[in-house]
Formats: C-alpha cells, sequence, structure tokens
C-alpha cells in the first residue's frame, strides 16, 4: 500500500491536507483516485490508515481511518557517520533508516576524502532529511531520524559523552573488544541508548583515536575482515538489530 507522510499537527481532524510534495506523488505518480486507501505516518512514532477524500496534484485531501502509536523500542541509535562520496551516503542513510537510526550525526573526518563545500551545508542536511522521509515511507519505519549539520568529531565528543547509554567505534586496535561481547553486556545492562562512531575510508587518525579513547568511546572489532564505511555502518546497525530482536 502507498505510504505518506503526514506531520503529527495534523491528525488532530478526521480530515487533512497532504502538502504538495505529498500530493504530487499522489496525483502525478501513483495517479490515485477518490477512494484510494493509504498508509500515512508522523515520523514520530505514529501510522494509520486514510481513504483519499480529494485526489489534487497541490490539495490532496484524506479522512484518516485508523491511527495508532508505536512503541519506542530502545535502545536509541545515534550514528556518527565519517563522509563518504554522495552515492555512497545517500545509499547509507536510506538502509540505516531502514534498520531503525533514531540520530545520524555527519562527521569531517581527518582522513576523509570528501568535504562539503562553505554555503552547501544546509543543503546537504535537506537532501539527506529527504532520502530519510522517503525511506521511513518505503520502509514503515515511523521514526523519522534527525540528519545534524556536519561537524568535525573532535566537536562533537562532548555531546556524545552527554548521550544517554554507551558509545563504540569501529577499530582496528588489538585491544578492540569482539562486538557480540560489546552488545550482549550493554544488552544485559538494559542500555538506553547506543552511539556507534564510523570513521572514513583511511581510518581515523592518530589524533581522533585518542580523543575518542579520552572520551570513554570503547573500541570495537567487526572481525578479522577490513569493510567499506559504508558496509560498517551497515553492519554494526544491523548487529544491533538483531542482538535486542526479542
Amino acid at each position: 500500500m502507498i505510504r505518506c507522510y503526514l506531520p503529527a499537527e495534523h491528525w488532530e481532524g478526521e480530515t487533512a491536507e497532504l502538502d504538495d510534495a505529498e500530493s504530487k506523488h499522489l496525483s502525478r505518480v501513483m495517479r490515485v483516485t477518490a477512494g484510494t486507501r493509504i498508509h500515512i505516518l508522523d515520523g514520530a512514532g505514529q501510522r494509520g490508515e486514510a481513504e483519499v477524500l480529494v485526489a489534487h496534484k497541490k490539495h490532496t485531501v484524506i479522512r484518516i481511518v485508523s491511527h495508532e502509536r508505536v512503541p519506542f523500542r530502545p535502545p536509541r541509535r545515534l550514528l556518527a557517520q565519517a563522509l563518504v562520496r554522495e552515492q555512497q551516503m545517500d545509499w547509507l542513510i536510506q538502509k540505516a533508516v531502514e534498520l531503525g537510526v533514531h540520530d545520524i550525526w555527519p562527521l569531517q573526518t581527518d582522513h576523509a576524502v570528501v568535504r562539503v563545500r562553505p554555503g552547501e551545508e544546509d543543503k546537504k542536511v535537506r537532501r539527506w532529511q529527504a532520502i530519510a522521509l522517503a525511506a521511513c515511507k518505503q520502509s514503515g519505519n515511523p521514526w523519522l531520524p534527525t540528519i545534524a549539520p556536519v561537524r568535525k568529531l573532535t566537536a562533537v565528543l562532548a555531546e556524545i559523552q552527554r548521550e544517554p547509554g554507551e558509545a563504540c567505534f569501529g577499530a582496528l586496535q588489538e585491544n578492540a573488544q569482539p562486538l557480540p561481547d560489546y552488545f550482549g553486556r550493554l544488552r544485559a545492562e538494559k542500555c538506553p541508548g547506543v552511539t556507534m562512531v564510523i570513521g572514513p575510508e583511511g581510518d581515523f587518525s592518530a589524533t581522533e583515536v585518542a580523543a575518542l579513547l579520552a572520551a570513554g568511546v570503547q573500541p570495537v572489532t567487526f572481525g578479522p575482515t577490513v569493510f567499506r564505511v559504508e558496509t560498517a555502518a551497515i553492519f554494526i546497525l544491523s548487529a544491533l538489530q538483531y542482538a535486542w530482536m526479542k
């Protein structure tokens, strides 16, 4: 069934009007007509079913038939992700949303090749947020993550320390803890949140590793092979999903 985004403030009445983007998609792409049933979500844990009353390219009107609030499933998942090339970053954000990430913090790291040009920061965030919303609608995930502006890793470490729960980073060091052991402990302790920090293709610099360790971020290993950045991000999110599945 077709899924559409309806902001939380528009759910109070029996009928609601979809915004221009959703209306255009329904009328021009999906070619819906009056009477069509659709699914709706608000990105804040609420989802439901609605009937199209008026199909219009700018002002589609719907009647909310039913709705429910989806319980928040801990732990809260924050992905602090080193920048990768545009196509890989788009794909990474899409898959991270499907895997239930709650926040994404794009990072500018010392060894990252990708740089965001000055003046394009807001444009990038808007693009990534649109991709995240599309992924919510495709997957049915009612929780739309917040995507932060691009910042340097060293600039966000204090915020990572203030986040509830624990934090870890993908590491190549010999003393890194195996990921199954780490997640097993956190689940046993009912950890409320996990911040996962993923570095660039060239790994974190020695300065960044020292800063992560000084901030109390736990190095974890993903096994004997070295993953690409986007693979590492999806691997750790999948492992977390699996560890807390029951």
